[in-house]
């Protein structure tokens, strides 16, 4: 019987929360992205057993992350206190987009309600104000907002456009009338940004006619989710997309056996299983999230295209790290937060789903796929109520 071996995970994340290992040490400028990876991680393991007062020492810490805005316009989040300096060197400490949204996923899973400290239409007018209204990239959204000159930096690609959506969704700005969304975004813009990516095989890319890539295509379908986009009212290029997803799960027929001894380079038998993000790439623990969450935002029929036990064996059996707990990226990587939590967001996806038993299933509480957050932190969210 295969094994998840979740005190070792759960030693993993602790560990990561107080002191990252030497190896991952440069992401300390990324604090926020590991916390949210490692809270939420063990949220899903069903092991986040904290008292109060030590969910109310977290919040606290996370809410030292906020970035006081001297004109008092606009909230938000930097990611790492390592940006936190003088104000004549804040050309550094800058609203950051995905910070936010690392901050608000990580207060749910410790049961804070933020609607208590924030305000919404500060926070929506950070993220409006990142989104683009001009030129080819119109609709879509870039990272990080300038505070001296007022002006949006970084590059501009869907990831950014699902973090807007999903920060918009923790707001519950798009459950207010239309004229009490004093800072909305344009959702028309952001619609038609999103399908202008769409492409001939049905994968989402970066920009117009570049490659599809599967973590790219997560990011288009959740924020059209997010924005109530009726995916059956395109059959044809959702029909290609479902198909180019499932695709992404690698295997290989017997008859590339013969190419074996003349070292086929795209041939890696521990892959079988697993996912990657583009055609002819390797397998990669990331991508069993990215592709099989993607099907199931589609319909849970398209979901059940995987072979899930399959999918399960590479992730036990080849990107777990049985010495000191975690996920890395395949058979020969080094855990690291982020592959760990995908790795262990995918195994709750399939839960009961392959007929494979394996120990310590039972301890994967529950995922809500369309924000990457644990069920438990989407039902706190729902009763969330803003004033």
């Amino acid at each position: 019987m295969d094994e998840f071996l979740v005190s070792k995970h759960q030693k993993y994340f602790q560990l990561c929360l107080n002191s990252l290992p030497a190896k991952a040490q440069s992401e300390d400028s990324n604090k926020l992205a590991i916390v949210y990876f490692c809270i939420q991680g063990l949220d899903l393991l069903g092991k986040l057993q904290l008292t109060f007062q030590e969910k109310k020492i977290y919040a606290d810490f996370l809410f030292k992350h906020m970035i006081i805005d001297p004109n008092d316009e606009i909230q938000s989040f930097r990611a790492s206190q390592t940006f936190k300096l003088p104000s004549s060197q804040n050309n550094y400490d800058l609203p950051n987009l995905a910070a936010t949204l690392f901050a608000l996923s990580s207060l749910l899973a410790l049961e804070s309600d933020f609607s208590q400290n924030l305000n919404r239409h500060k926070l929506m007018r950070f993220v409006s104000k990142l989104q683009i209204l001009n030129g080819p990239e119109k609709g879509g959204f870039k990272p990080v907002l300038d505070q001296k000159g007022g002006q949006v930096v970084g590059e501009s690609d869907l990831r950014h456009c699902y973090t807007a959506l999903c920060v918009r969704k923790m707001l519950k700005y798009d459950e207010l009338p239309l004229e009490e969304r004093l800072h909305d975004i344009d959702v028309k813009l952001a619609e038609r940004y999103i399908l202008d990516r769409v492409n001939f095989n049905g994968g989402l890319s970066s920009n117009r006619y570049t490659e599809s890539h599967s973590g790219l295509t997560f990011c288009g379908l959740g924020a059209l989710k997010l924005l109530n986009y009726d995916f059956n009212s395109n059959e044809t290029w959702v029909a290609n997309t479902i198909r180019w997803l499932v695709n992404r799960q690698v295997d290989y027929p017997q008859t590339i056996e013969a190419y074996r001894d003349e070292e086929y380079e795209y041939w890696d038998e521990d892959d079988i299983g697993g996912f990657n993000g583009r055609e002819n790439k390797f397998g990669d623990t990331c991508y069993s999230w990215w592709v099989t969450a993607s099907l199931k935002l589609l319909g849970d029929q398209y979901f059940e295209c995987i072979n899930f036990g399959a999918a399960e064996k590479y992730l036990l059996s080849k990107s777990q790290s049985r010495l000191m707990g975690g996920f890395g990226k395949d058979s020969q990587s080094f855990p690291d937060p982020l592959h760990s939590y995908l790795g262990i967001a995918a195994l709750t996806l399939w839960k009961g789903r392959s007929g494979l038993e394996y120990t310590g299933e039972n301890n994967l509480t529950g995922i809500d796929e369309l924000l990457v957050i644990s069920q438990t932190s989407s039902d706190f969210l729902k009763q969330m109520e803003w004033k």
